[in-house]
């Protein structure tokens, strides 16, 4: 690399290490941030992208699996999301559908089961539709499990199961 590049690839790195010191990110988001970053600075330095991606590669910034185990952690902790919806958000990020895939079935075995992740989503709804009647509360119930990505088995075992402990 030549001076001018030497330069690039300083301050791209020192930028992708803050970008990374938030939370962790995809090789996707630090592939776009990277390309955002050579575009405001009106260069285009291709052997440094690649050079700044293989060093973040290098220091473990840029890992998709451990990105996809974290990602699935966030999503089933205090406001829990199914399955189906947490895939669709990995795969927005860009990470591939196997790997998307084998993070959230690591994840939810380690954290917990999808059934109980849908019980702690409907512990605060609960409360809110108290005085509805049965099947208008059954299907708000459902409509809020579906709506975070929950598999309608789950959601139809889960509410049955919480309407009759009732």
């Amino acid at each position: 690399m030549d001076a001018a590049q030497s330069e690039v690839y300083e301050r791209l790195m020192a930028s992708a290490i803050r970008f990374v010191s938030y939370r962790p990110r995809s090789r996707k988001e630090l592939n776009d941030f990277i390309a955002r970053k050579l575009k405001n600075s009106h260069t285009t330095a291709p052997l440094v992208v690649a050079e700044v991606m293989r060093r973040l590669t290098d220091l473990g910034y840029a890992d998709d699996y451990a990105f996809g185990a974290w990602w699935v952690s966030q999503r089933t902790g205090r406001n829990p999301k199914g399955a189906r919806a947490i895939r669709a958000e990995l795969l927005g990020k860009g990470i591939a559908p196997d790997v998307a895939d084998a993070a959230i079935s690591h994840g939810m075995q380690a954290e917990t089961s999808e059934r109980e992740l849908a019980k702690a989503a409907l512990e605060k709804k609960l409360k809110l539709y108290a005085l509805l009647p049965r099947a208008e509360k059954k299907r708000k119930l459902a409509d809020f499990l579906l709506r975070r990505g929950f598999s309608s088995e789950v959601v139809w075992g889960v509410v049955d199961d919480v309407l009759e402990n009732v």
